[in-house]
């Protein structure tokens, strides 16, 4: 088992363990940035579980369907093993990768935004392990056709935080799924965990953009994940008119489009997959006429959501006019011209799941100039004259950048 958990830790925390390390000072870094400046905020302690909880699965999740480590887990299959060791190792190691590397920064800011007991921060950290055990249990359960029963044990855990809200009564259940989960994985299969890389399908180029387009909904639809990510934030298009309105002459309308922006996995497609874009590099011809065709699926897809925002706008403020449609197709157009160009130029390099992938830093780019967009419009009306003439100025750019590639 030491061998084991070994190996997959220096797949996942690199061979010096440097993640561990980089998030360990990011981590503490942003607790003395925070609590030095002195900001304090009242947070009731079933929102430290229900986050700590919620958190936890979410990347949990990501990284049992992660196709990386796929490779790894082939290899080691190989060779002989210890179905249980291997099942306590994998869920072991990807547990420690979540909490160390992503749970930790949210940890550092809440806990430097408030004063907690030390049995409140204890029992945060629980929820935190608990959160990842039971979703490994729950990935199995799914695998096994056992989805409804993993929805349901999730249901009861969130009723107790929510419902309930005392530490002693969310330790108590915590304690006890963490005991449930241990015992159904210790009769799990190493193979339940893996995968067949279904991603890794021949590239076909095509001299049309259309083809490109065809390939790219294909590949969206083959990557339930990045479906998944697009109707969330569908779902969420139809609750932030809800949110936003006219405040103070500012209209937030631009701000909705803006954070829609936020589509990671699609934005990273080709960061997410080095061999396509290997080929689409190497192979003549082929990267003006994909950029082209992957610009227009980012469009399409922005389009989709922004559409959907637009009609719950609407329906809750109403006053829509052409101006209104004006800004979604720009803000769509300029969040897609941008995300390509990224991933064109800078492509993400040295990740090792698909959930460091998506919370890269650099996804917060794109969304954070779309932003200041949004606020420079939302102030003053004919700002979206201005940002119409840069984007037509900027599409003659893109044009112009891959038009000796063809």
């Amino acid at each position: 088992m030491k061998n084991i958990i070994k190996a997959l830790s220096k797949q996942f925390f690199g061979a010096k363990y440097e993640s561990a390390g980089k998030s360990l000072l990011a981590a503490v870094i942003l607790f003395v940035a925070v609590y030095a400046a002195e900001f304090r905020a009242a947070i009731a302690p079933y929102i430290l579980y229900l986050t700590s909880t919620l958190f936890n699965v979410g990347i949990m999740w990501q990284m049992l369907n992660g196709r990386r480590h796929m490779e790894t887990m082939l290899g080691m299959f190989m060779l002989p093993f210890d179905n249980r060791s291997f099942v306590f190792s994998y869920v072991l190691v990807l547990g420690a990768h979540t909490l160390m590397t992503k749970t930790l920064l949210i940890w550092s800011l809440f806990f430097a935004f408030a004063s907690w007991s030390v049995w409140e921060i204890f029992v945060a950290i629980i929820c935190g392990c608990m959160a990842c055990v039971v979703t490994a249990a729950g990935y199995r359960m799914g695998r096994k056709g056992l989805a409804v029963l993993s929805i349901l044990w999730a249901a009861g855990i969130l009723a107790v935080i929510l419902l309930v809200r005392q530490w002693a009564a969310v330790l108590l259940a915590a304690v006890v799924s963490v005991i449930a989960a241990v015992l159904y994985l210790a009769f799990a299969d190493a193979y339940d965990f893996y995968s067949a890389d279904a991603a890794k399908k021949a590239v076909r180029h095509t001299g049309r953009a259309g083809g490109v387009f065809t390939y790219l909904i294909r590949y969206l639809m083959a990557n339930k994940t990045y479906l998944v990510n697009t109707v969330g934030l569908c779902g969420i298009a139809c609750f932030l008119p809800l949110l936003f309105g006219e405040f103070h002459g500012l209209n937030l309308f631009p701000m909705g489009l803006s954070i829609l922006c936020l589509n990671t996995p699609i934005c990273t497609l080709l960061s997410g997959d080095p061999d396509l874009e290997q080929a689409i590099r190497i192979l003549p011809g082929q990267t003006g006429r994909f950029y082209r065709g992957y610009c227009l699926f980012i469009f399409t897809a922005n389009s989709i959501a922004a559409v959907i925002y637009l009609c719950s706008w609407q329906i809750v403020s109403g006053g829509i006019n052409f101006i209104y449609v004006g800004t979604l197709l720009i803000f769509a157009l300029q969040s897609a011209i941008l995300s390509v160009i990224l991933e064109w130029k800078y492509p993400i390099r040295g990740w090792k799941t698909e959930s460091d992938l998506w919370h890269h830093p650099r996804k917060y780019l794109v969304p954070l100039i779309m932003l200041l967009a949004a606020a420079f419009v939302g102030t003053w009306t004919p700002a979206l004259w201005i940002c119409a003439a840069a984007l037509l100025i900027e599409c003659c750019v893109f044009e112009y950048m891959t038009y000796p590639l063809l």
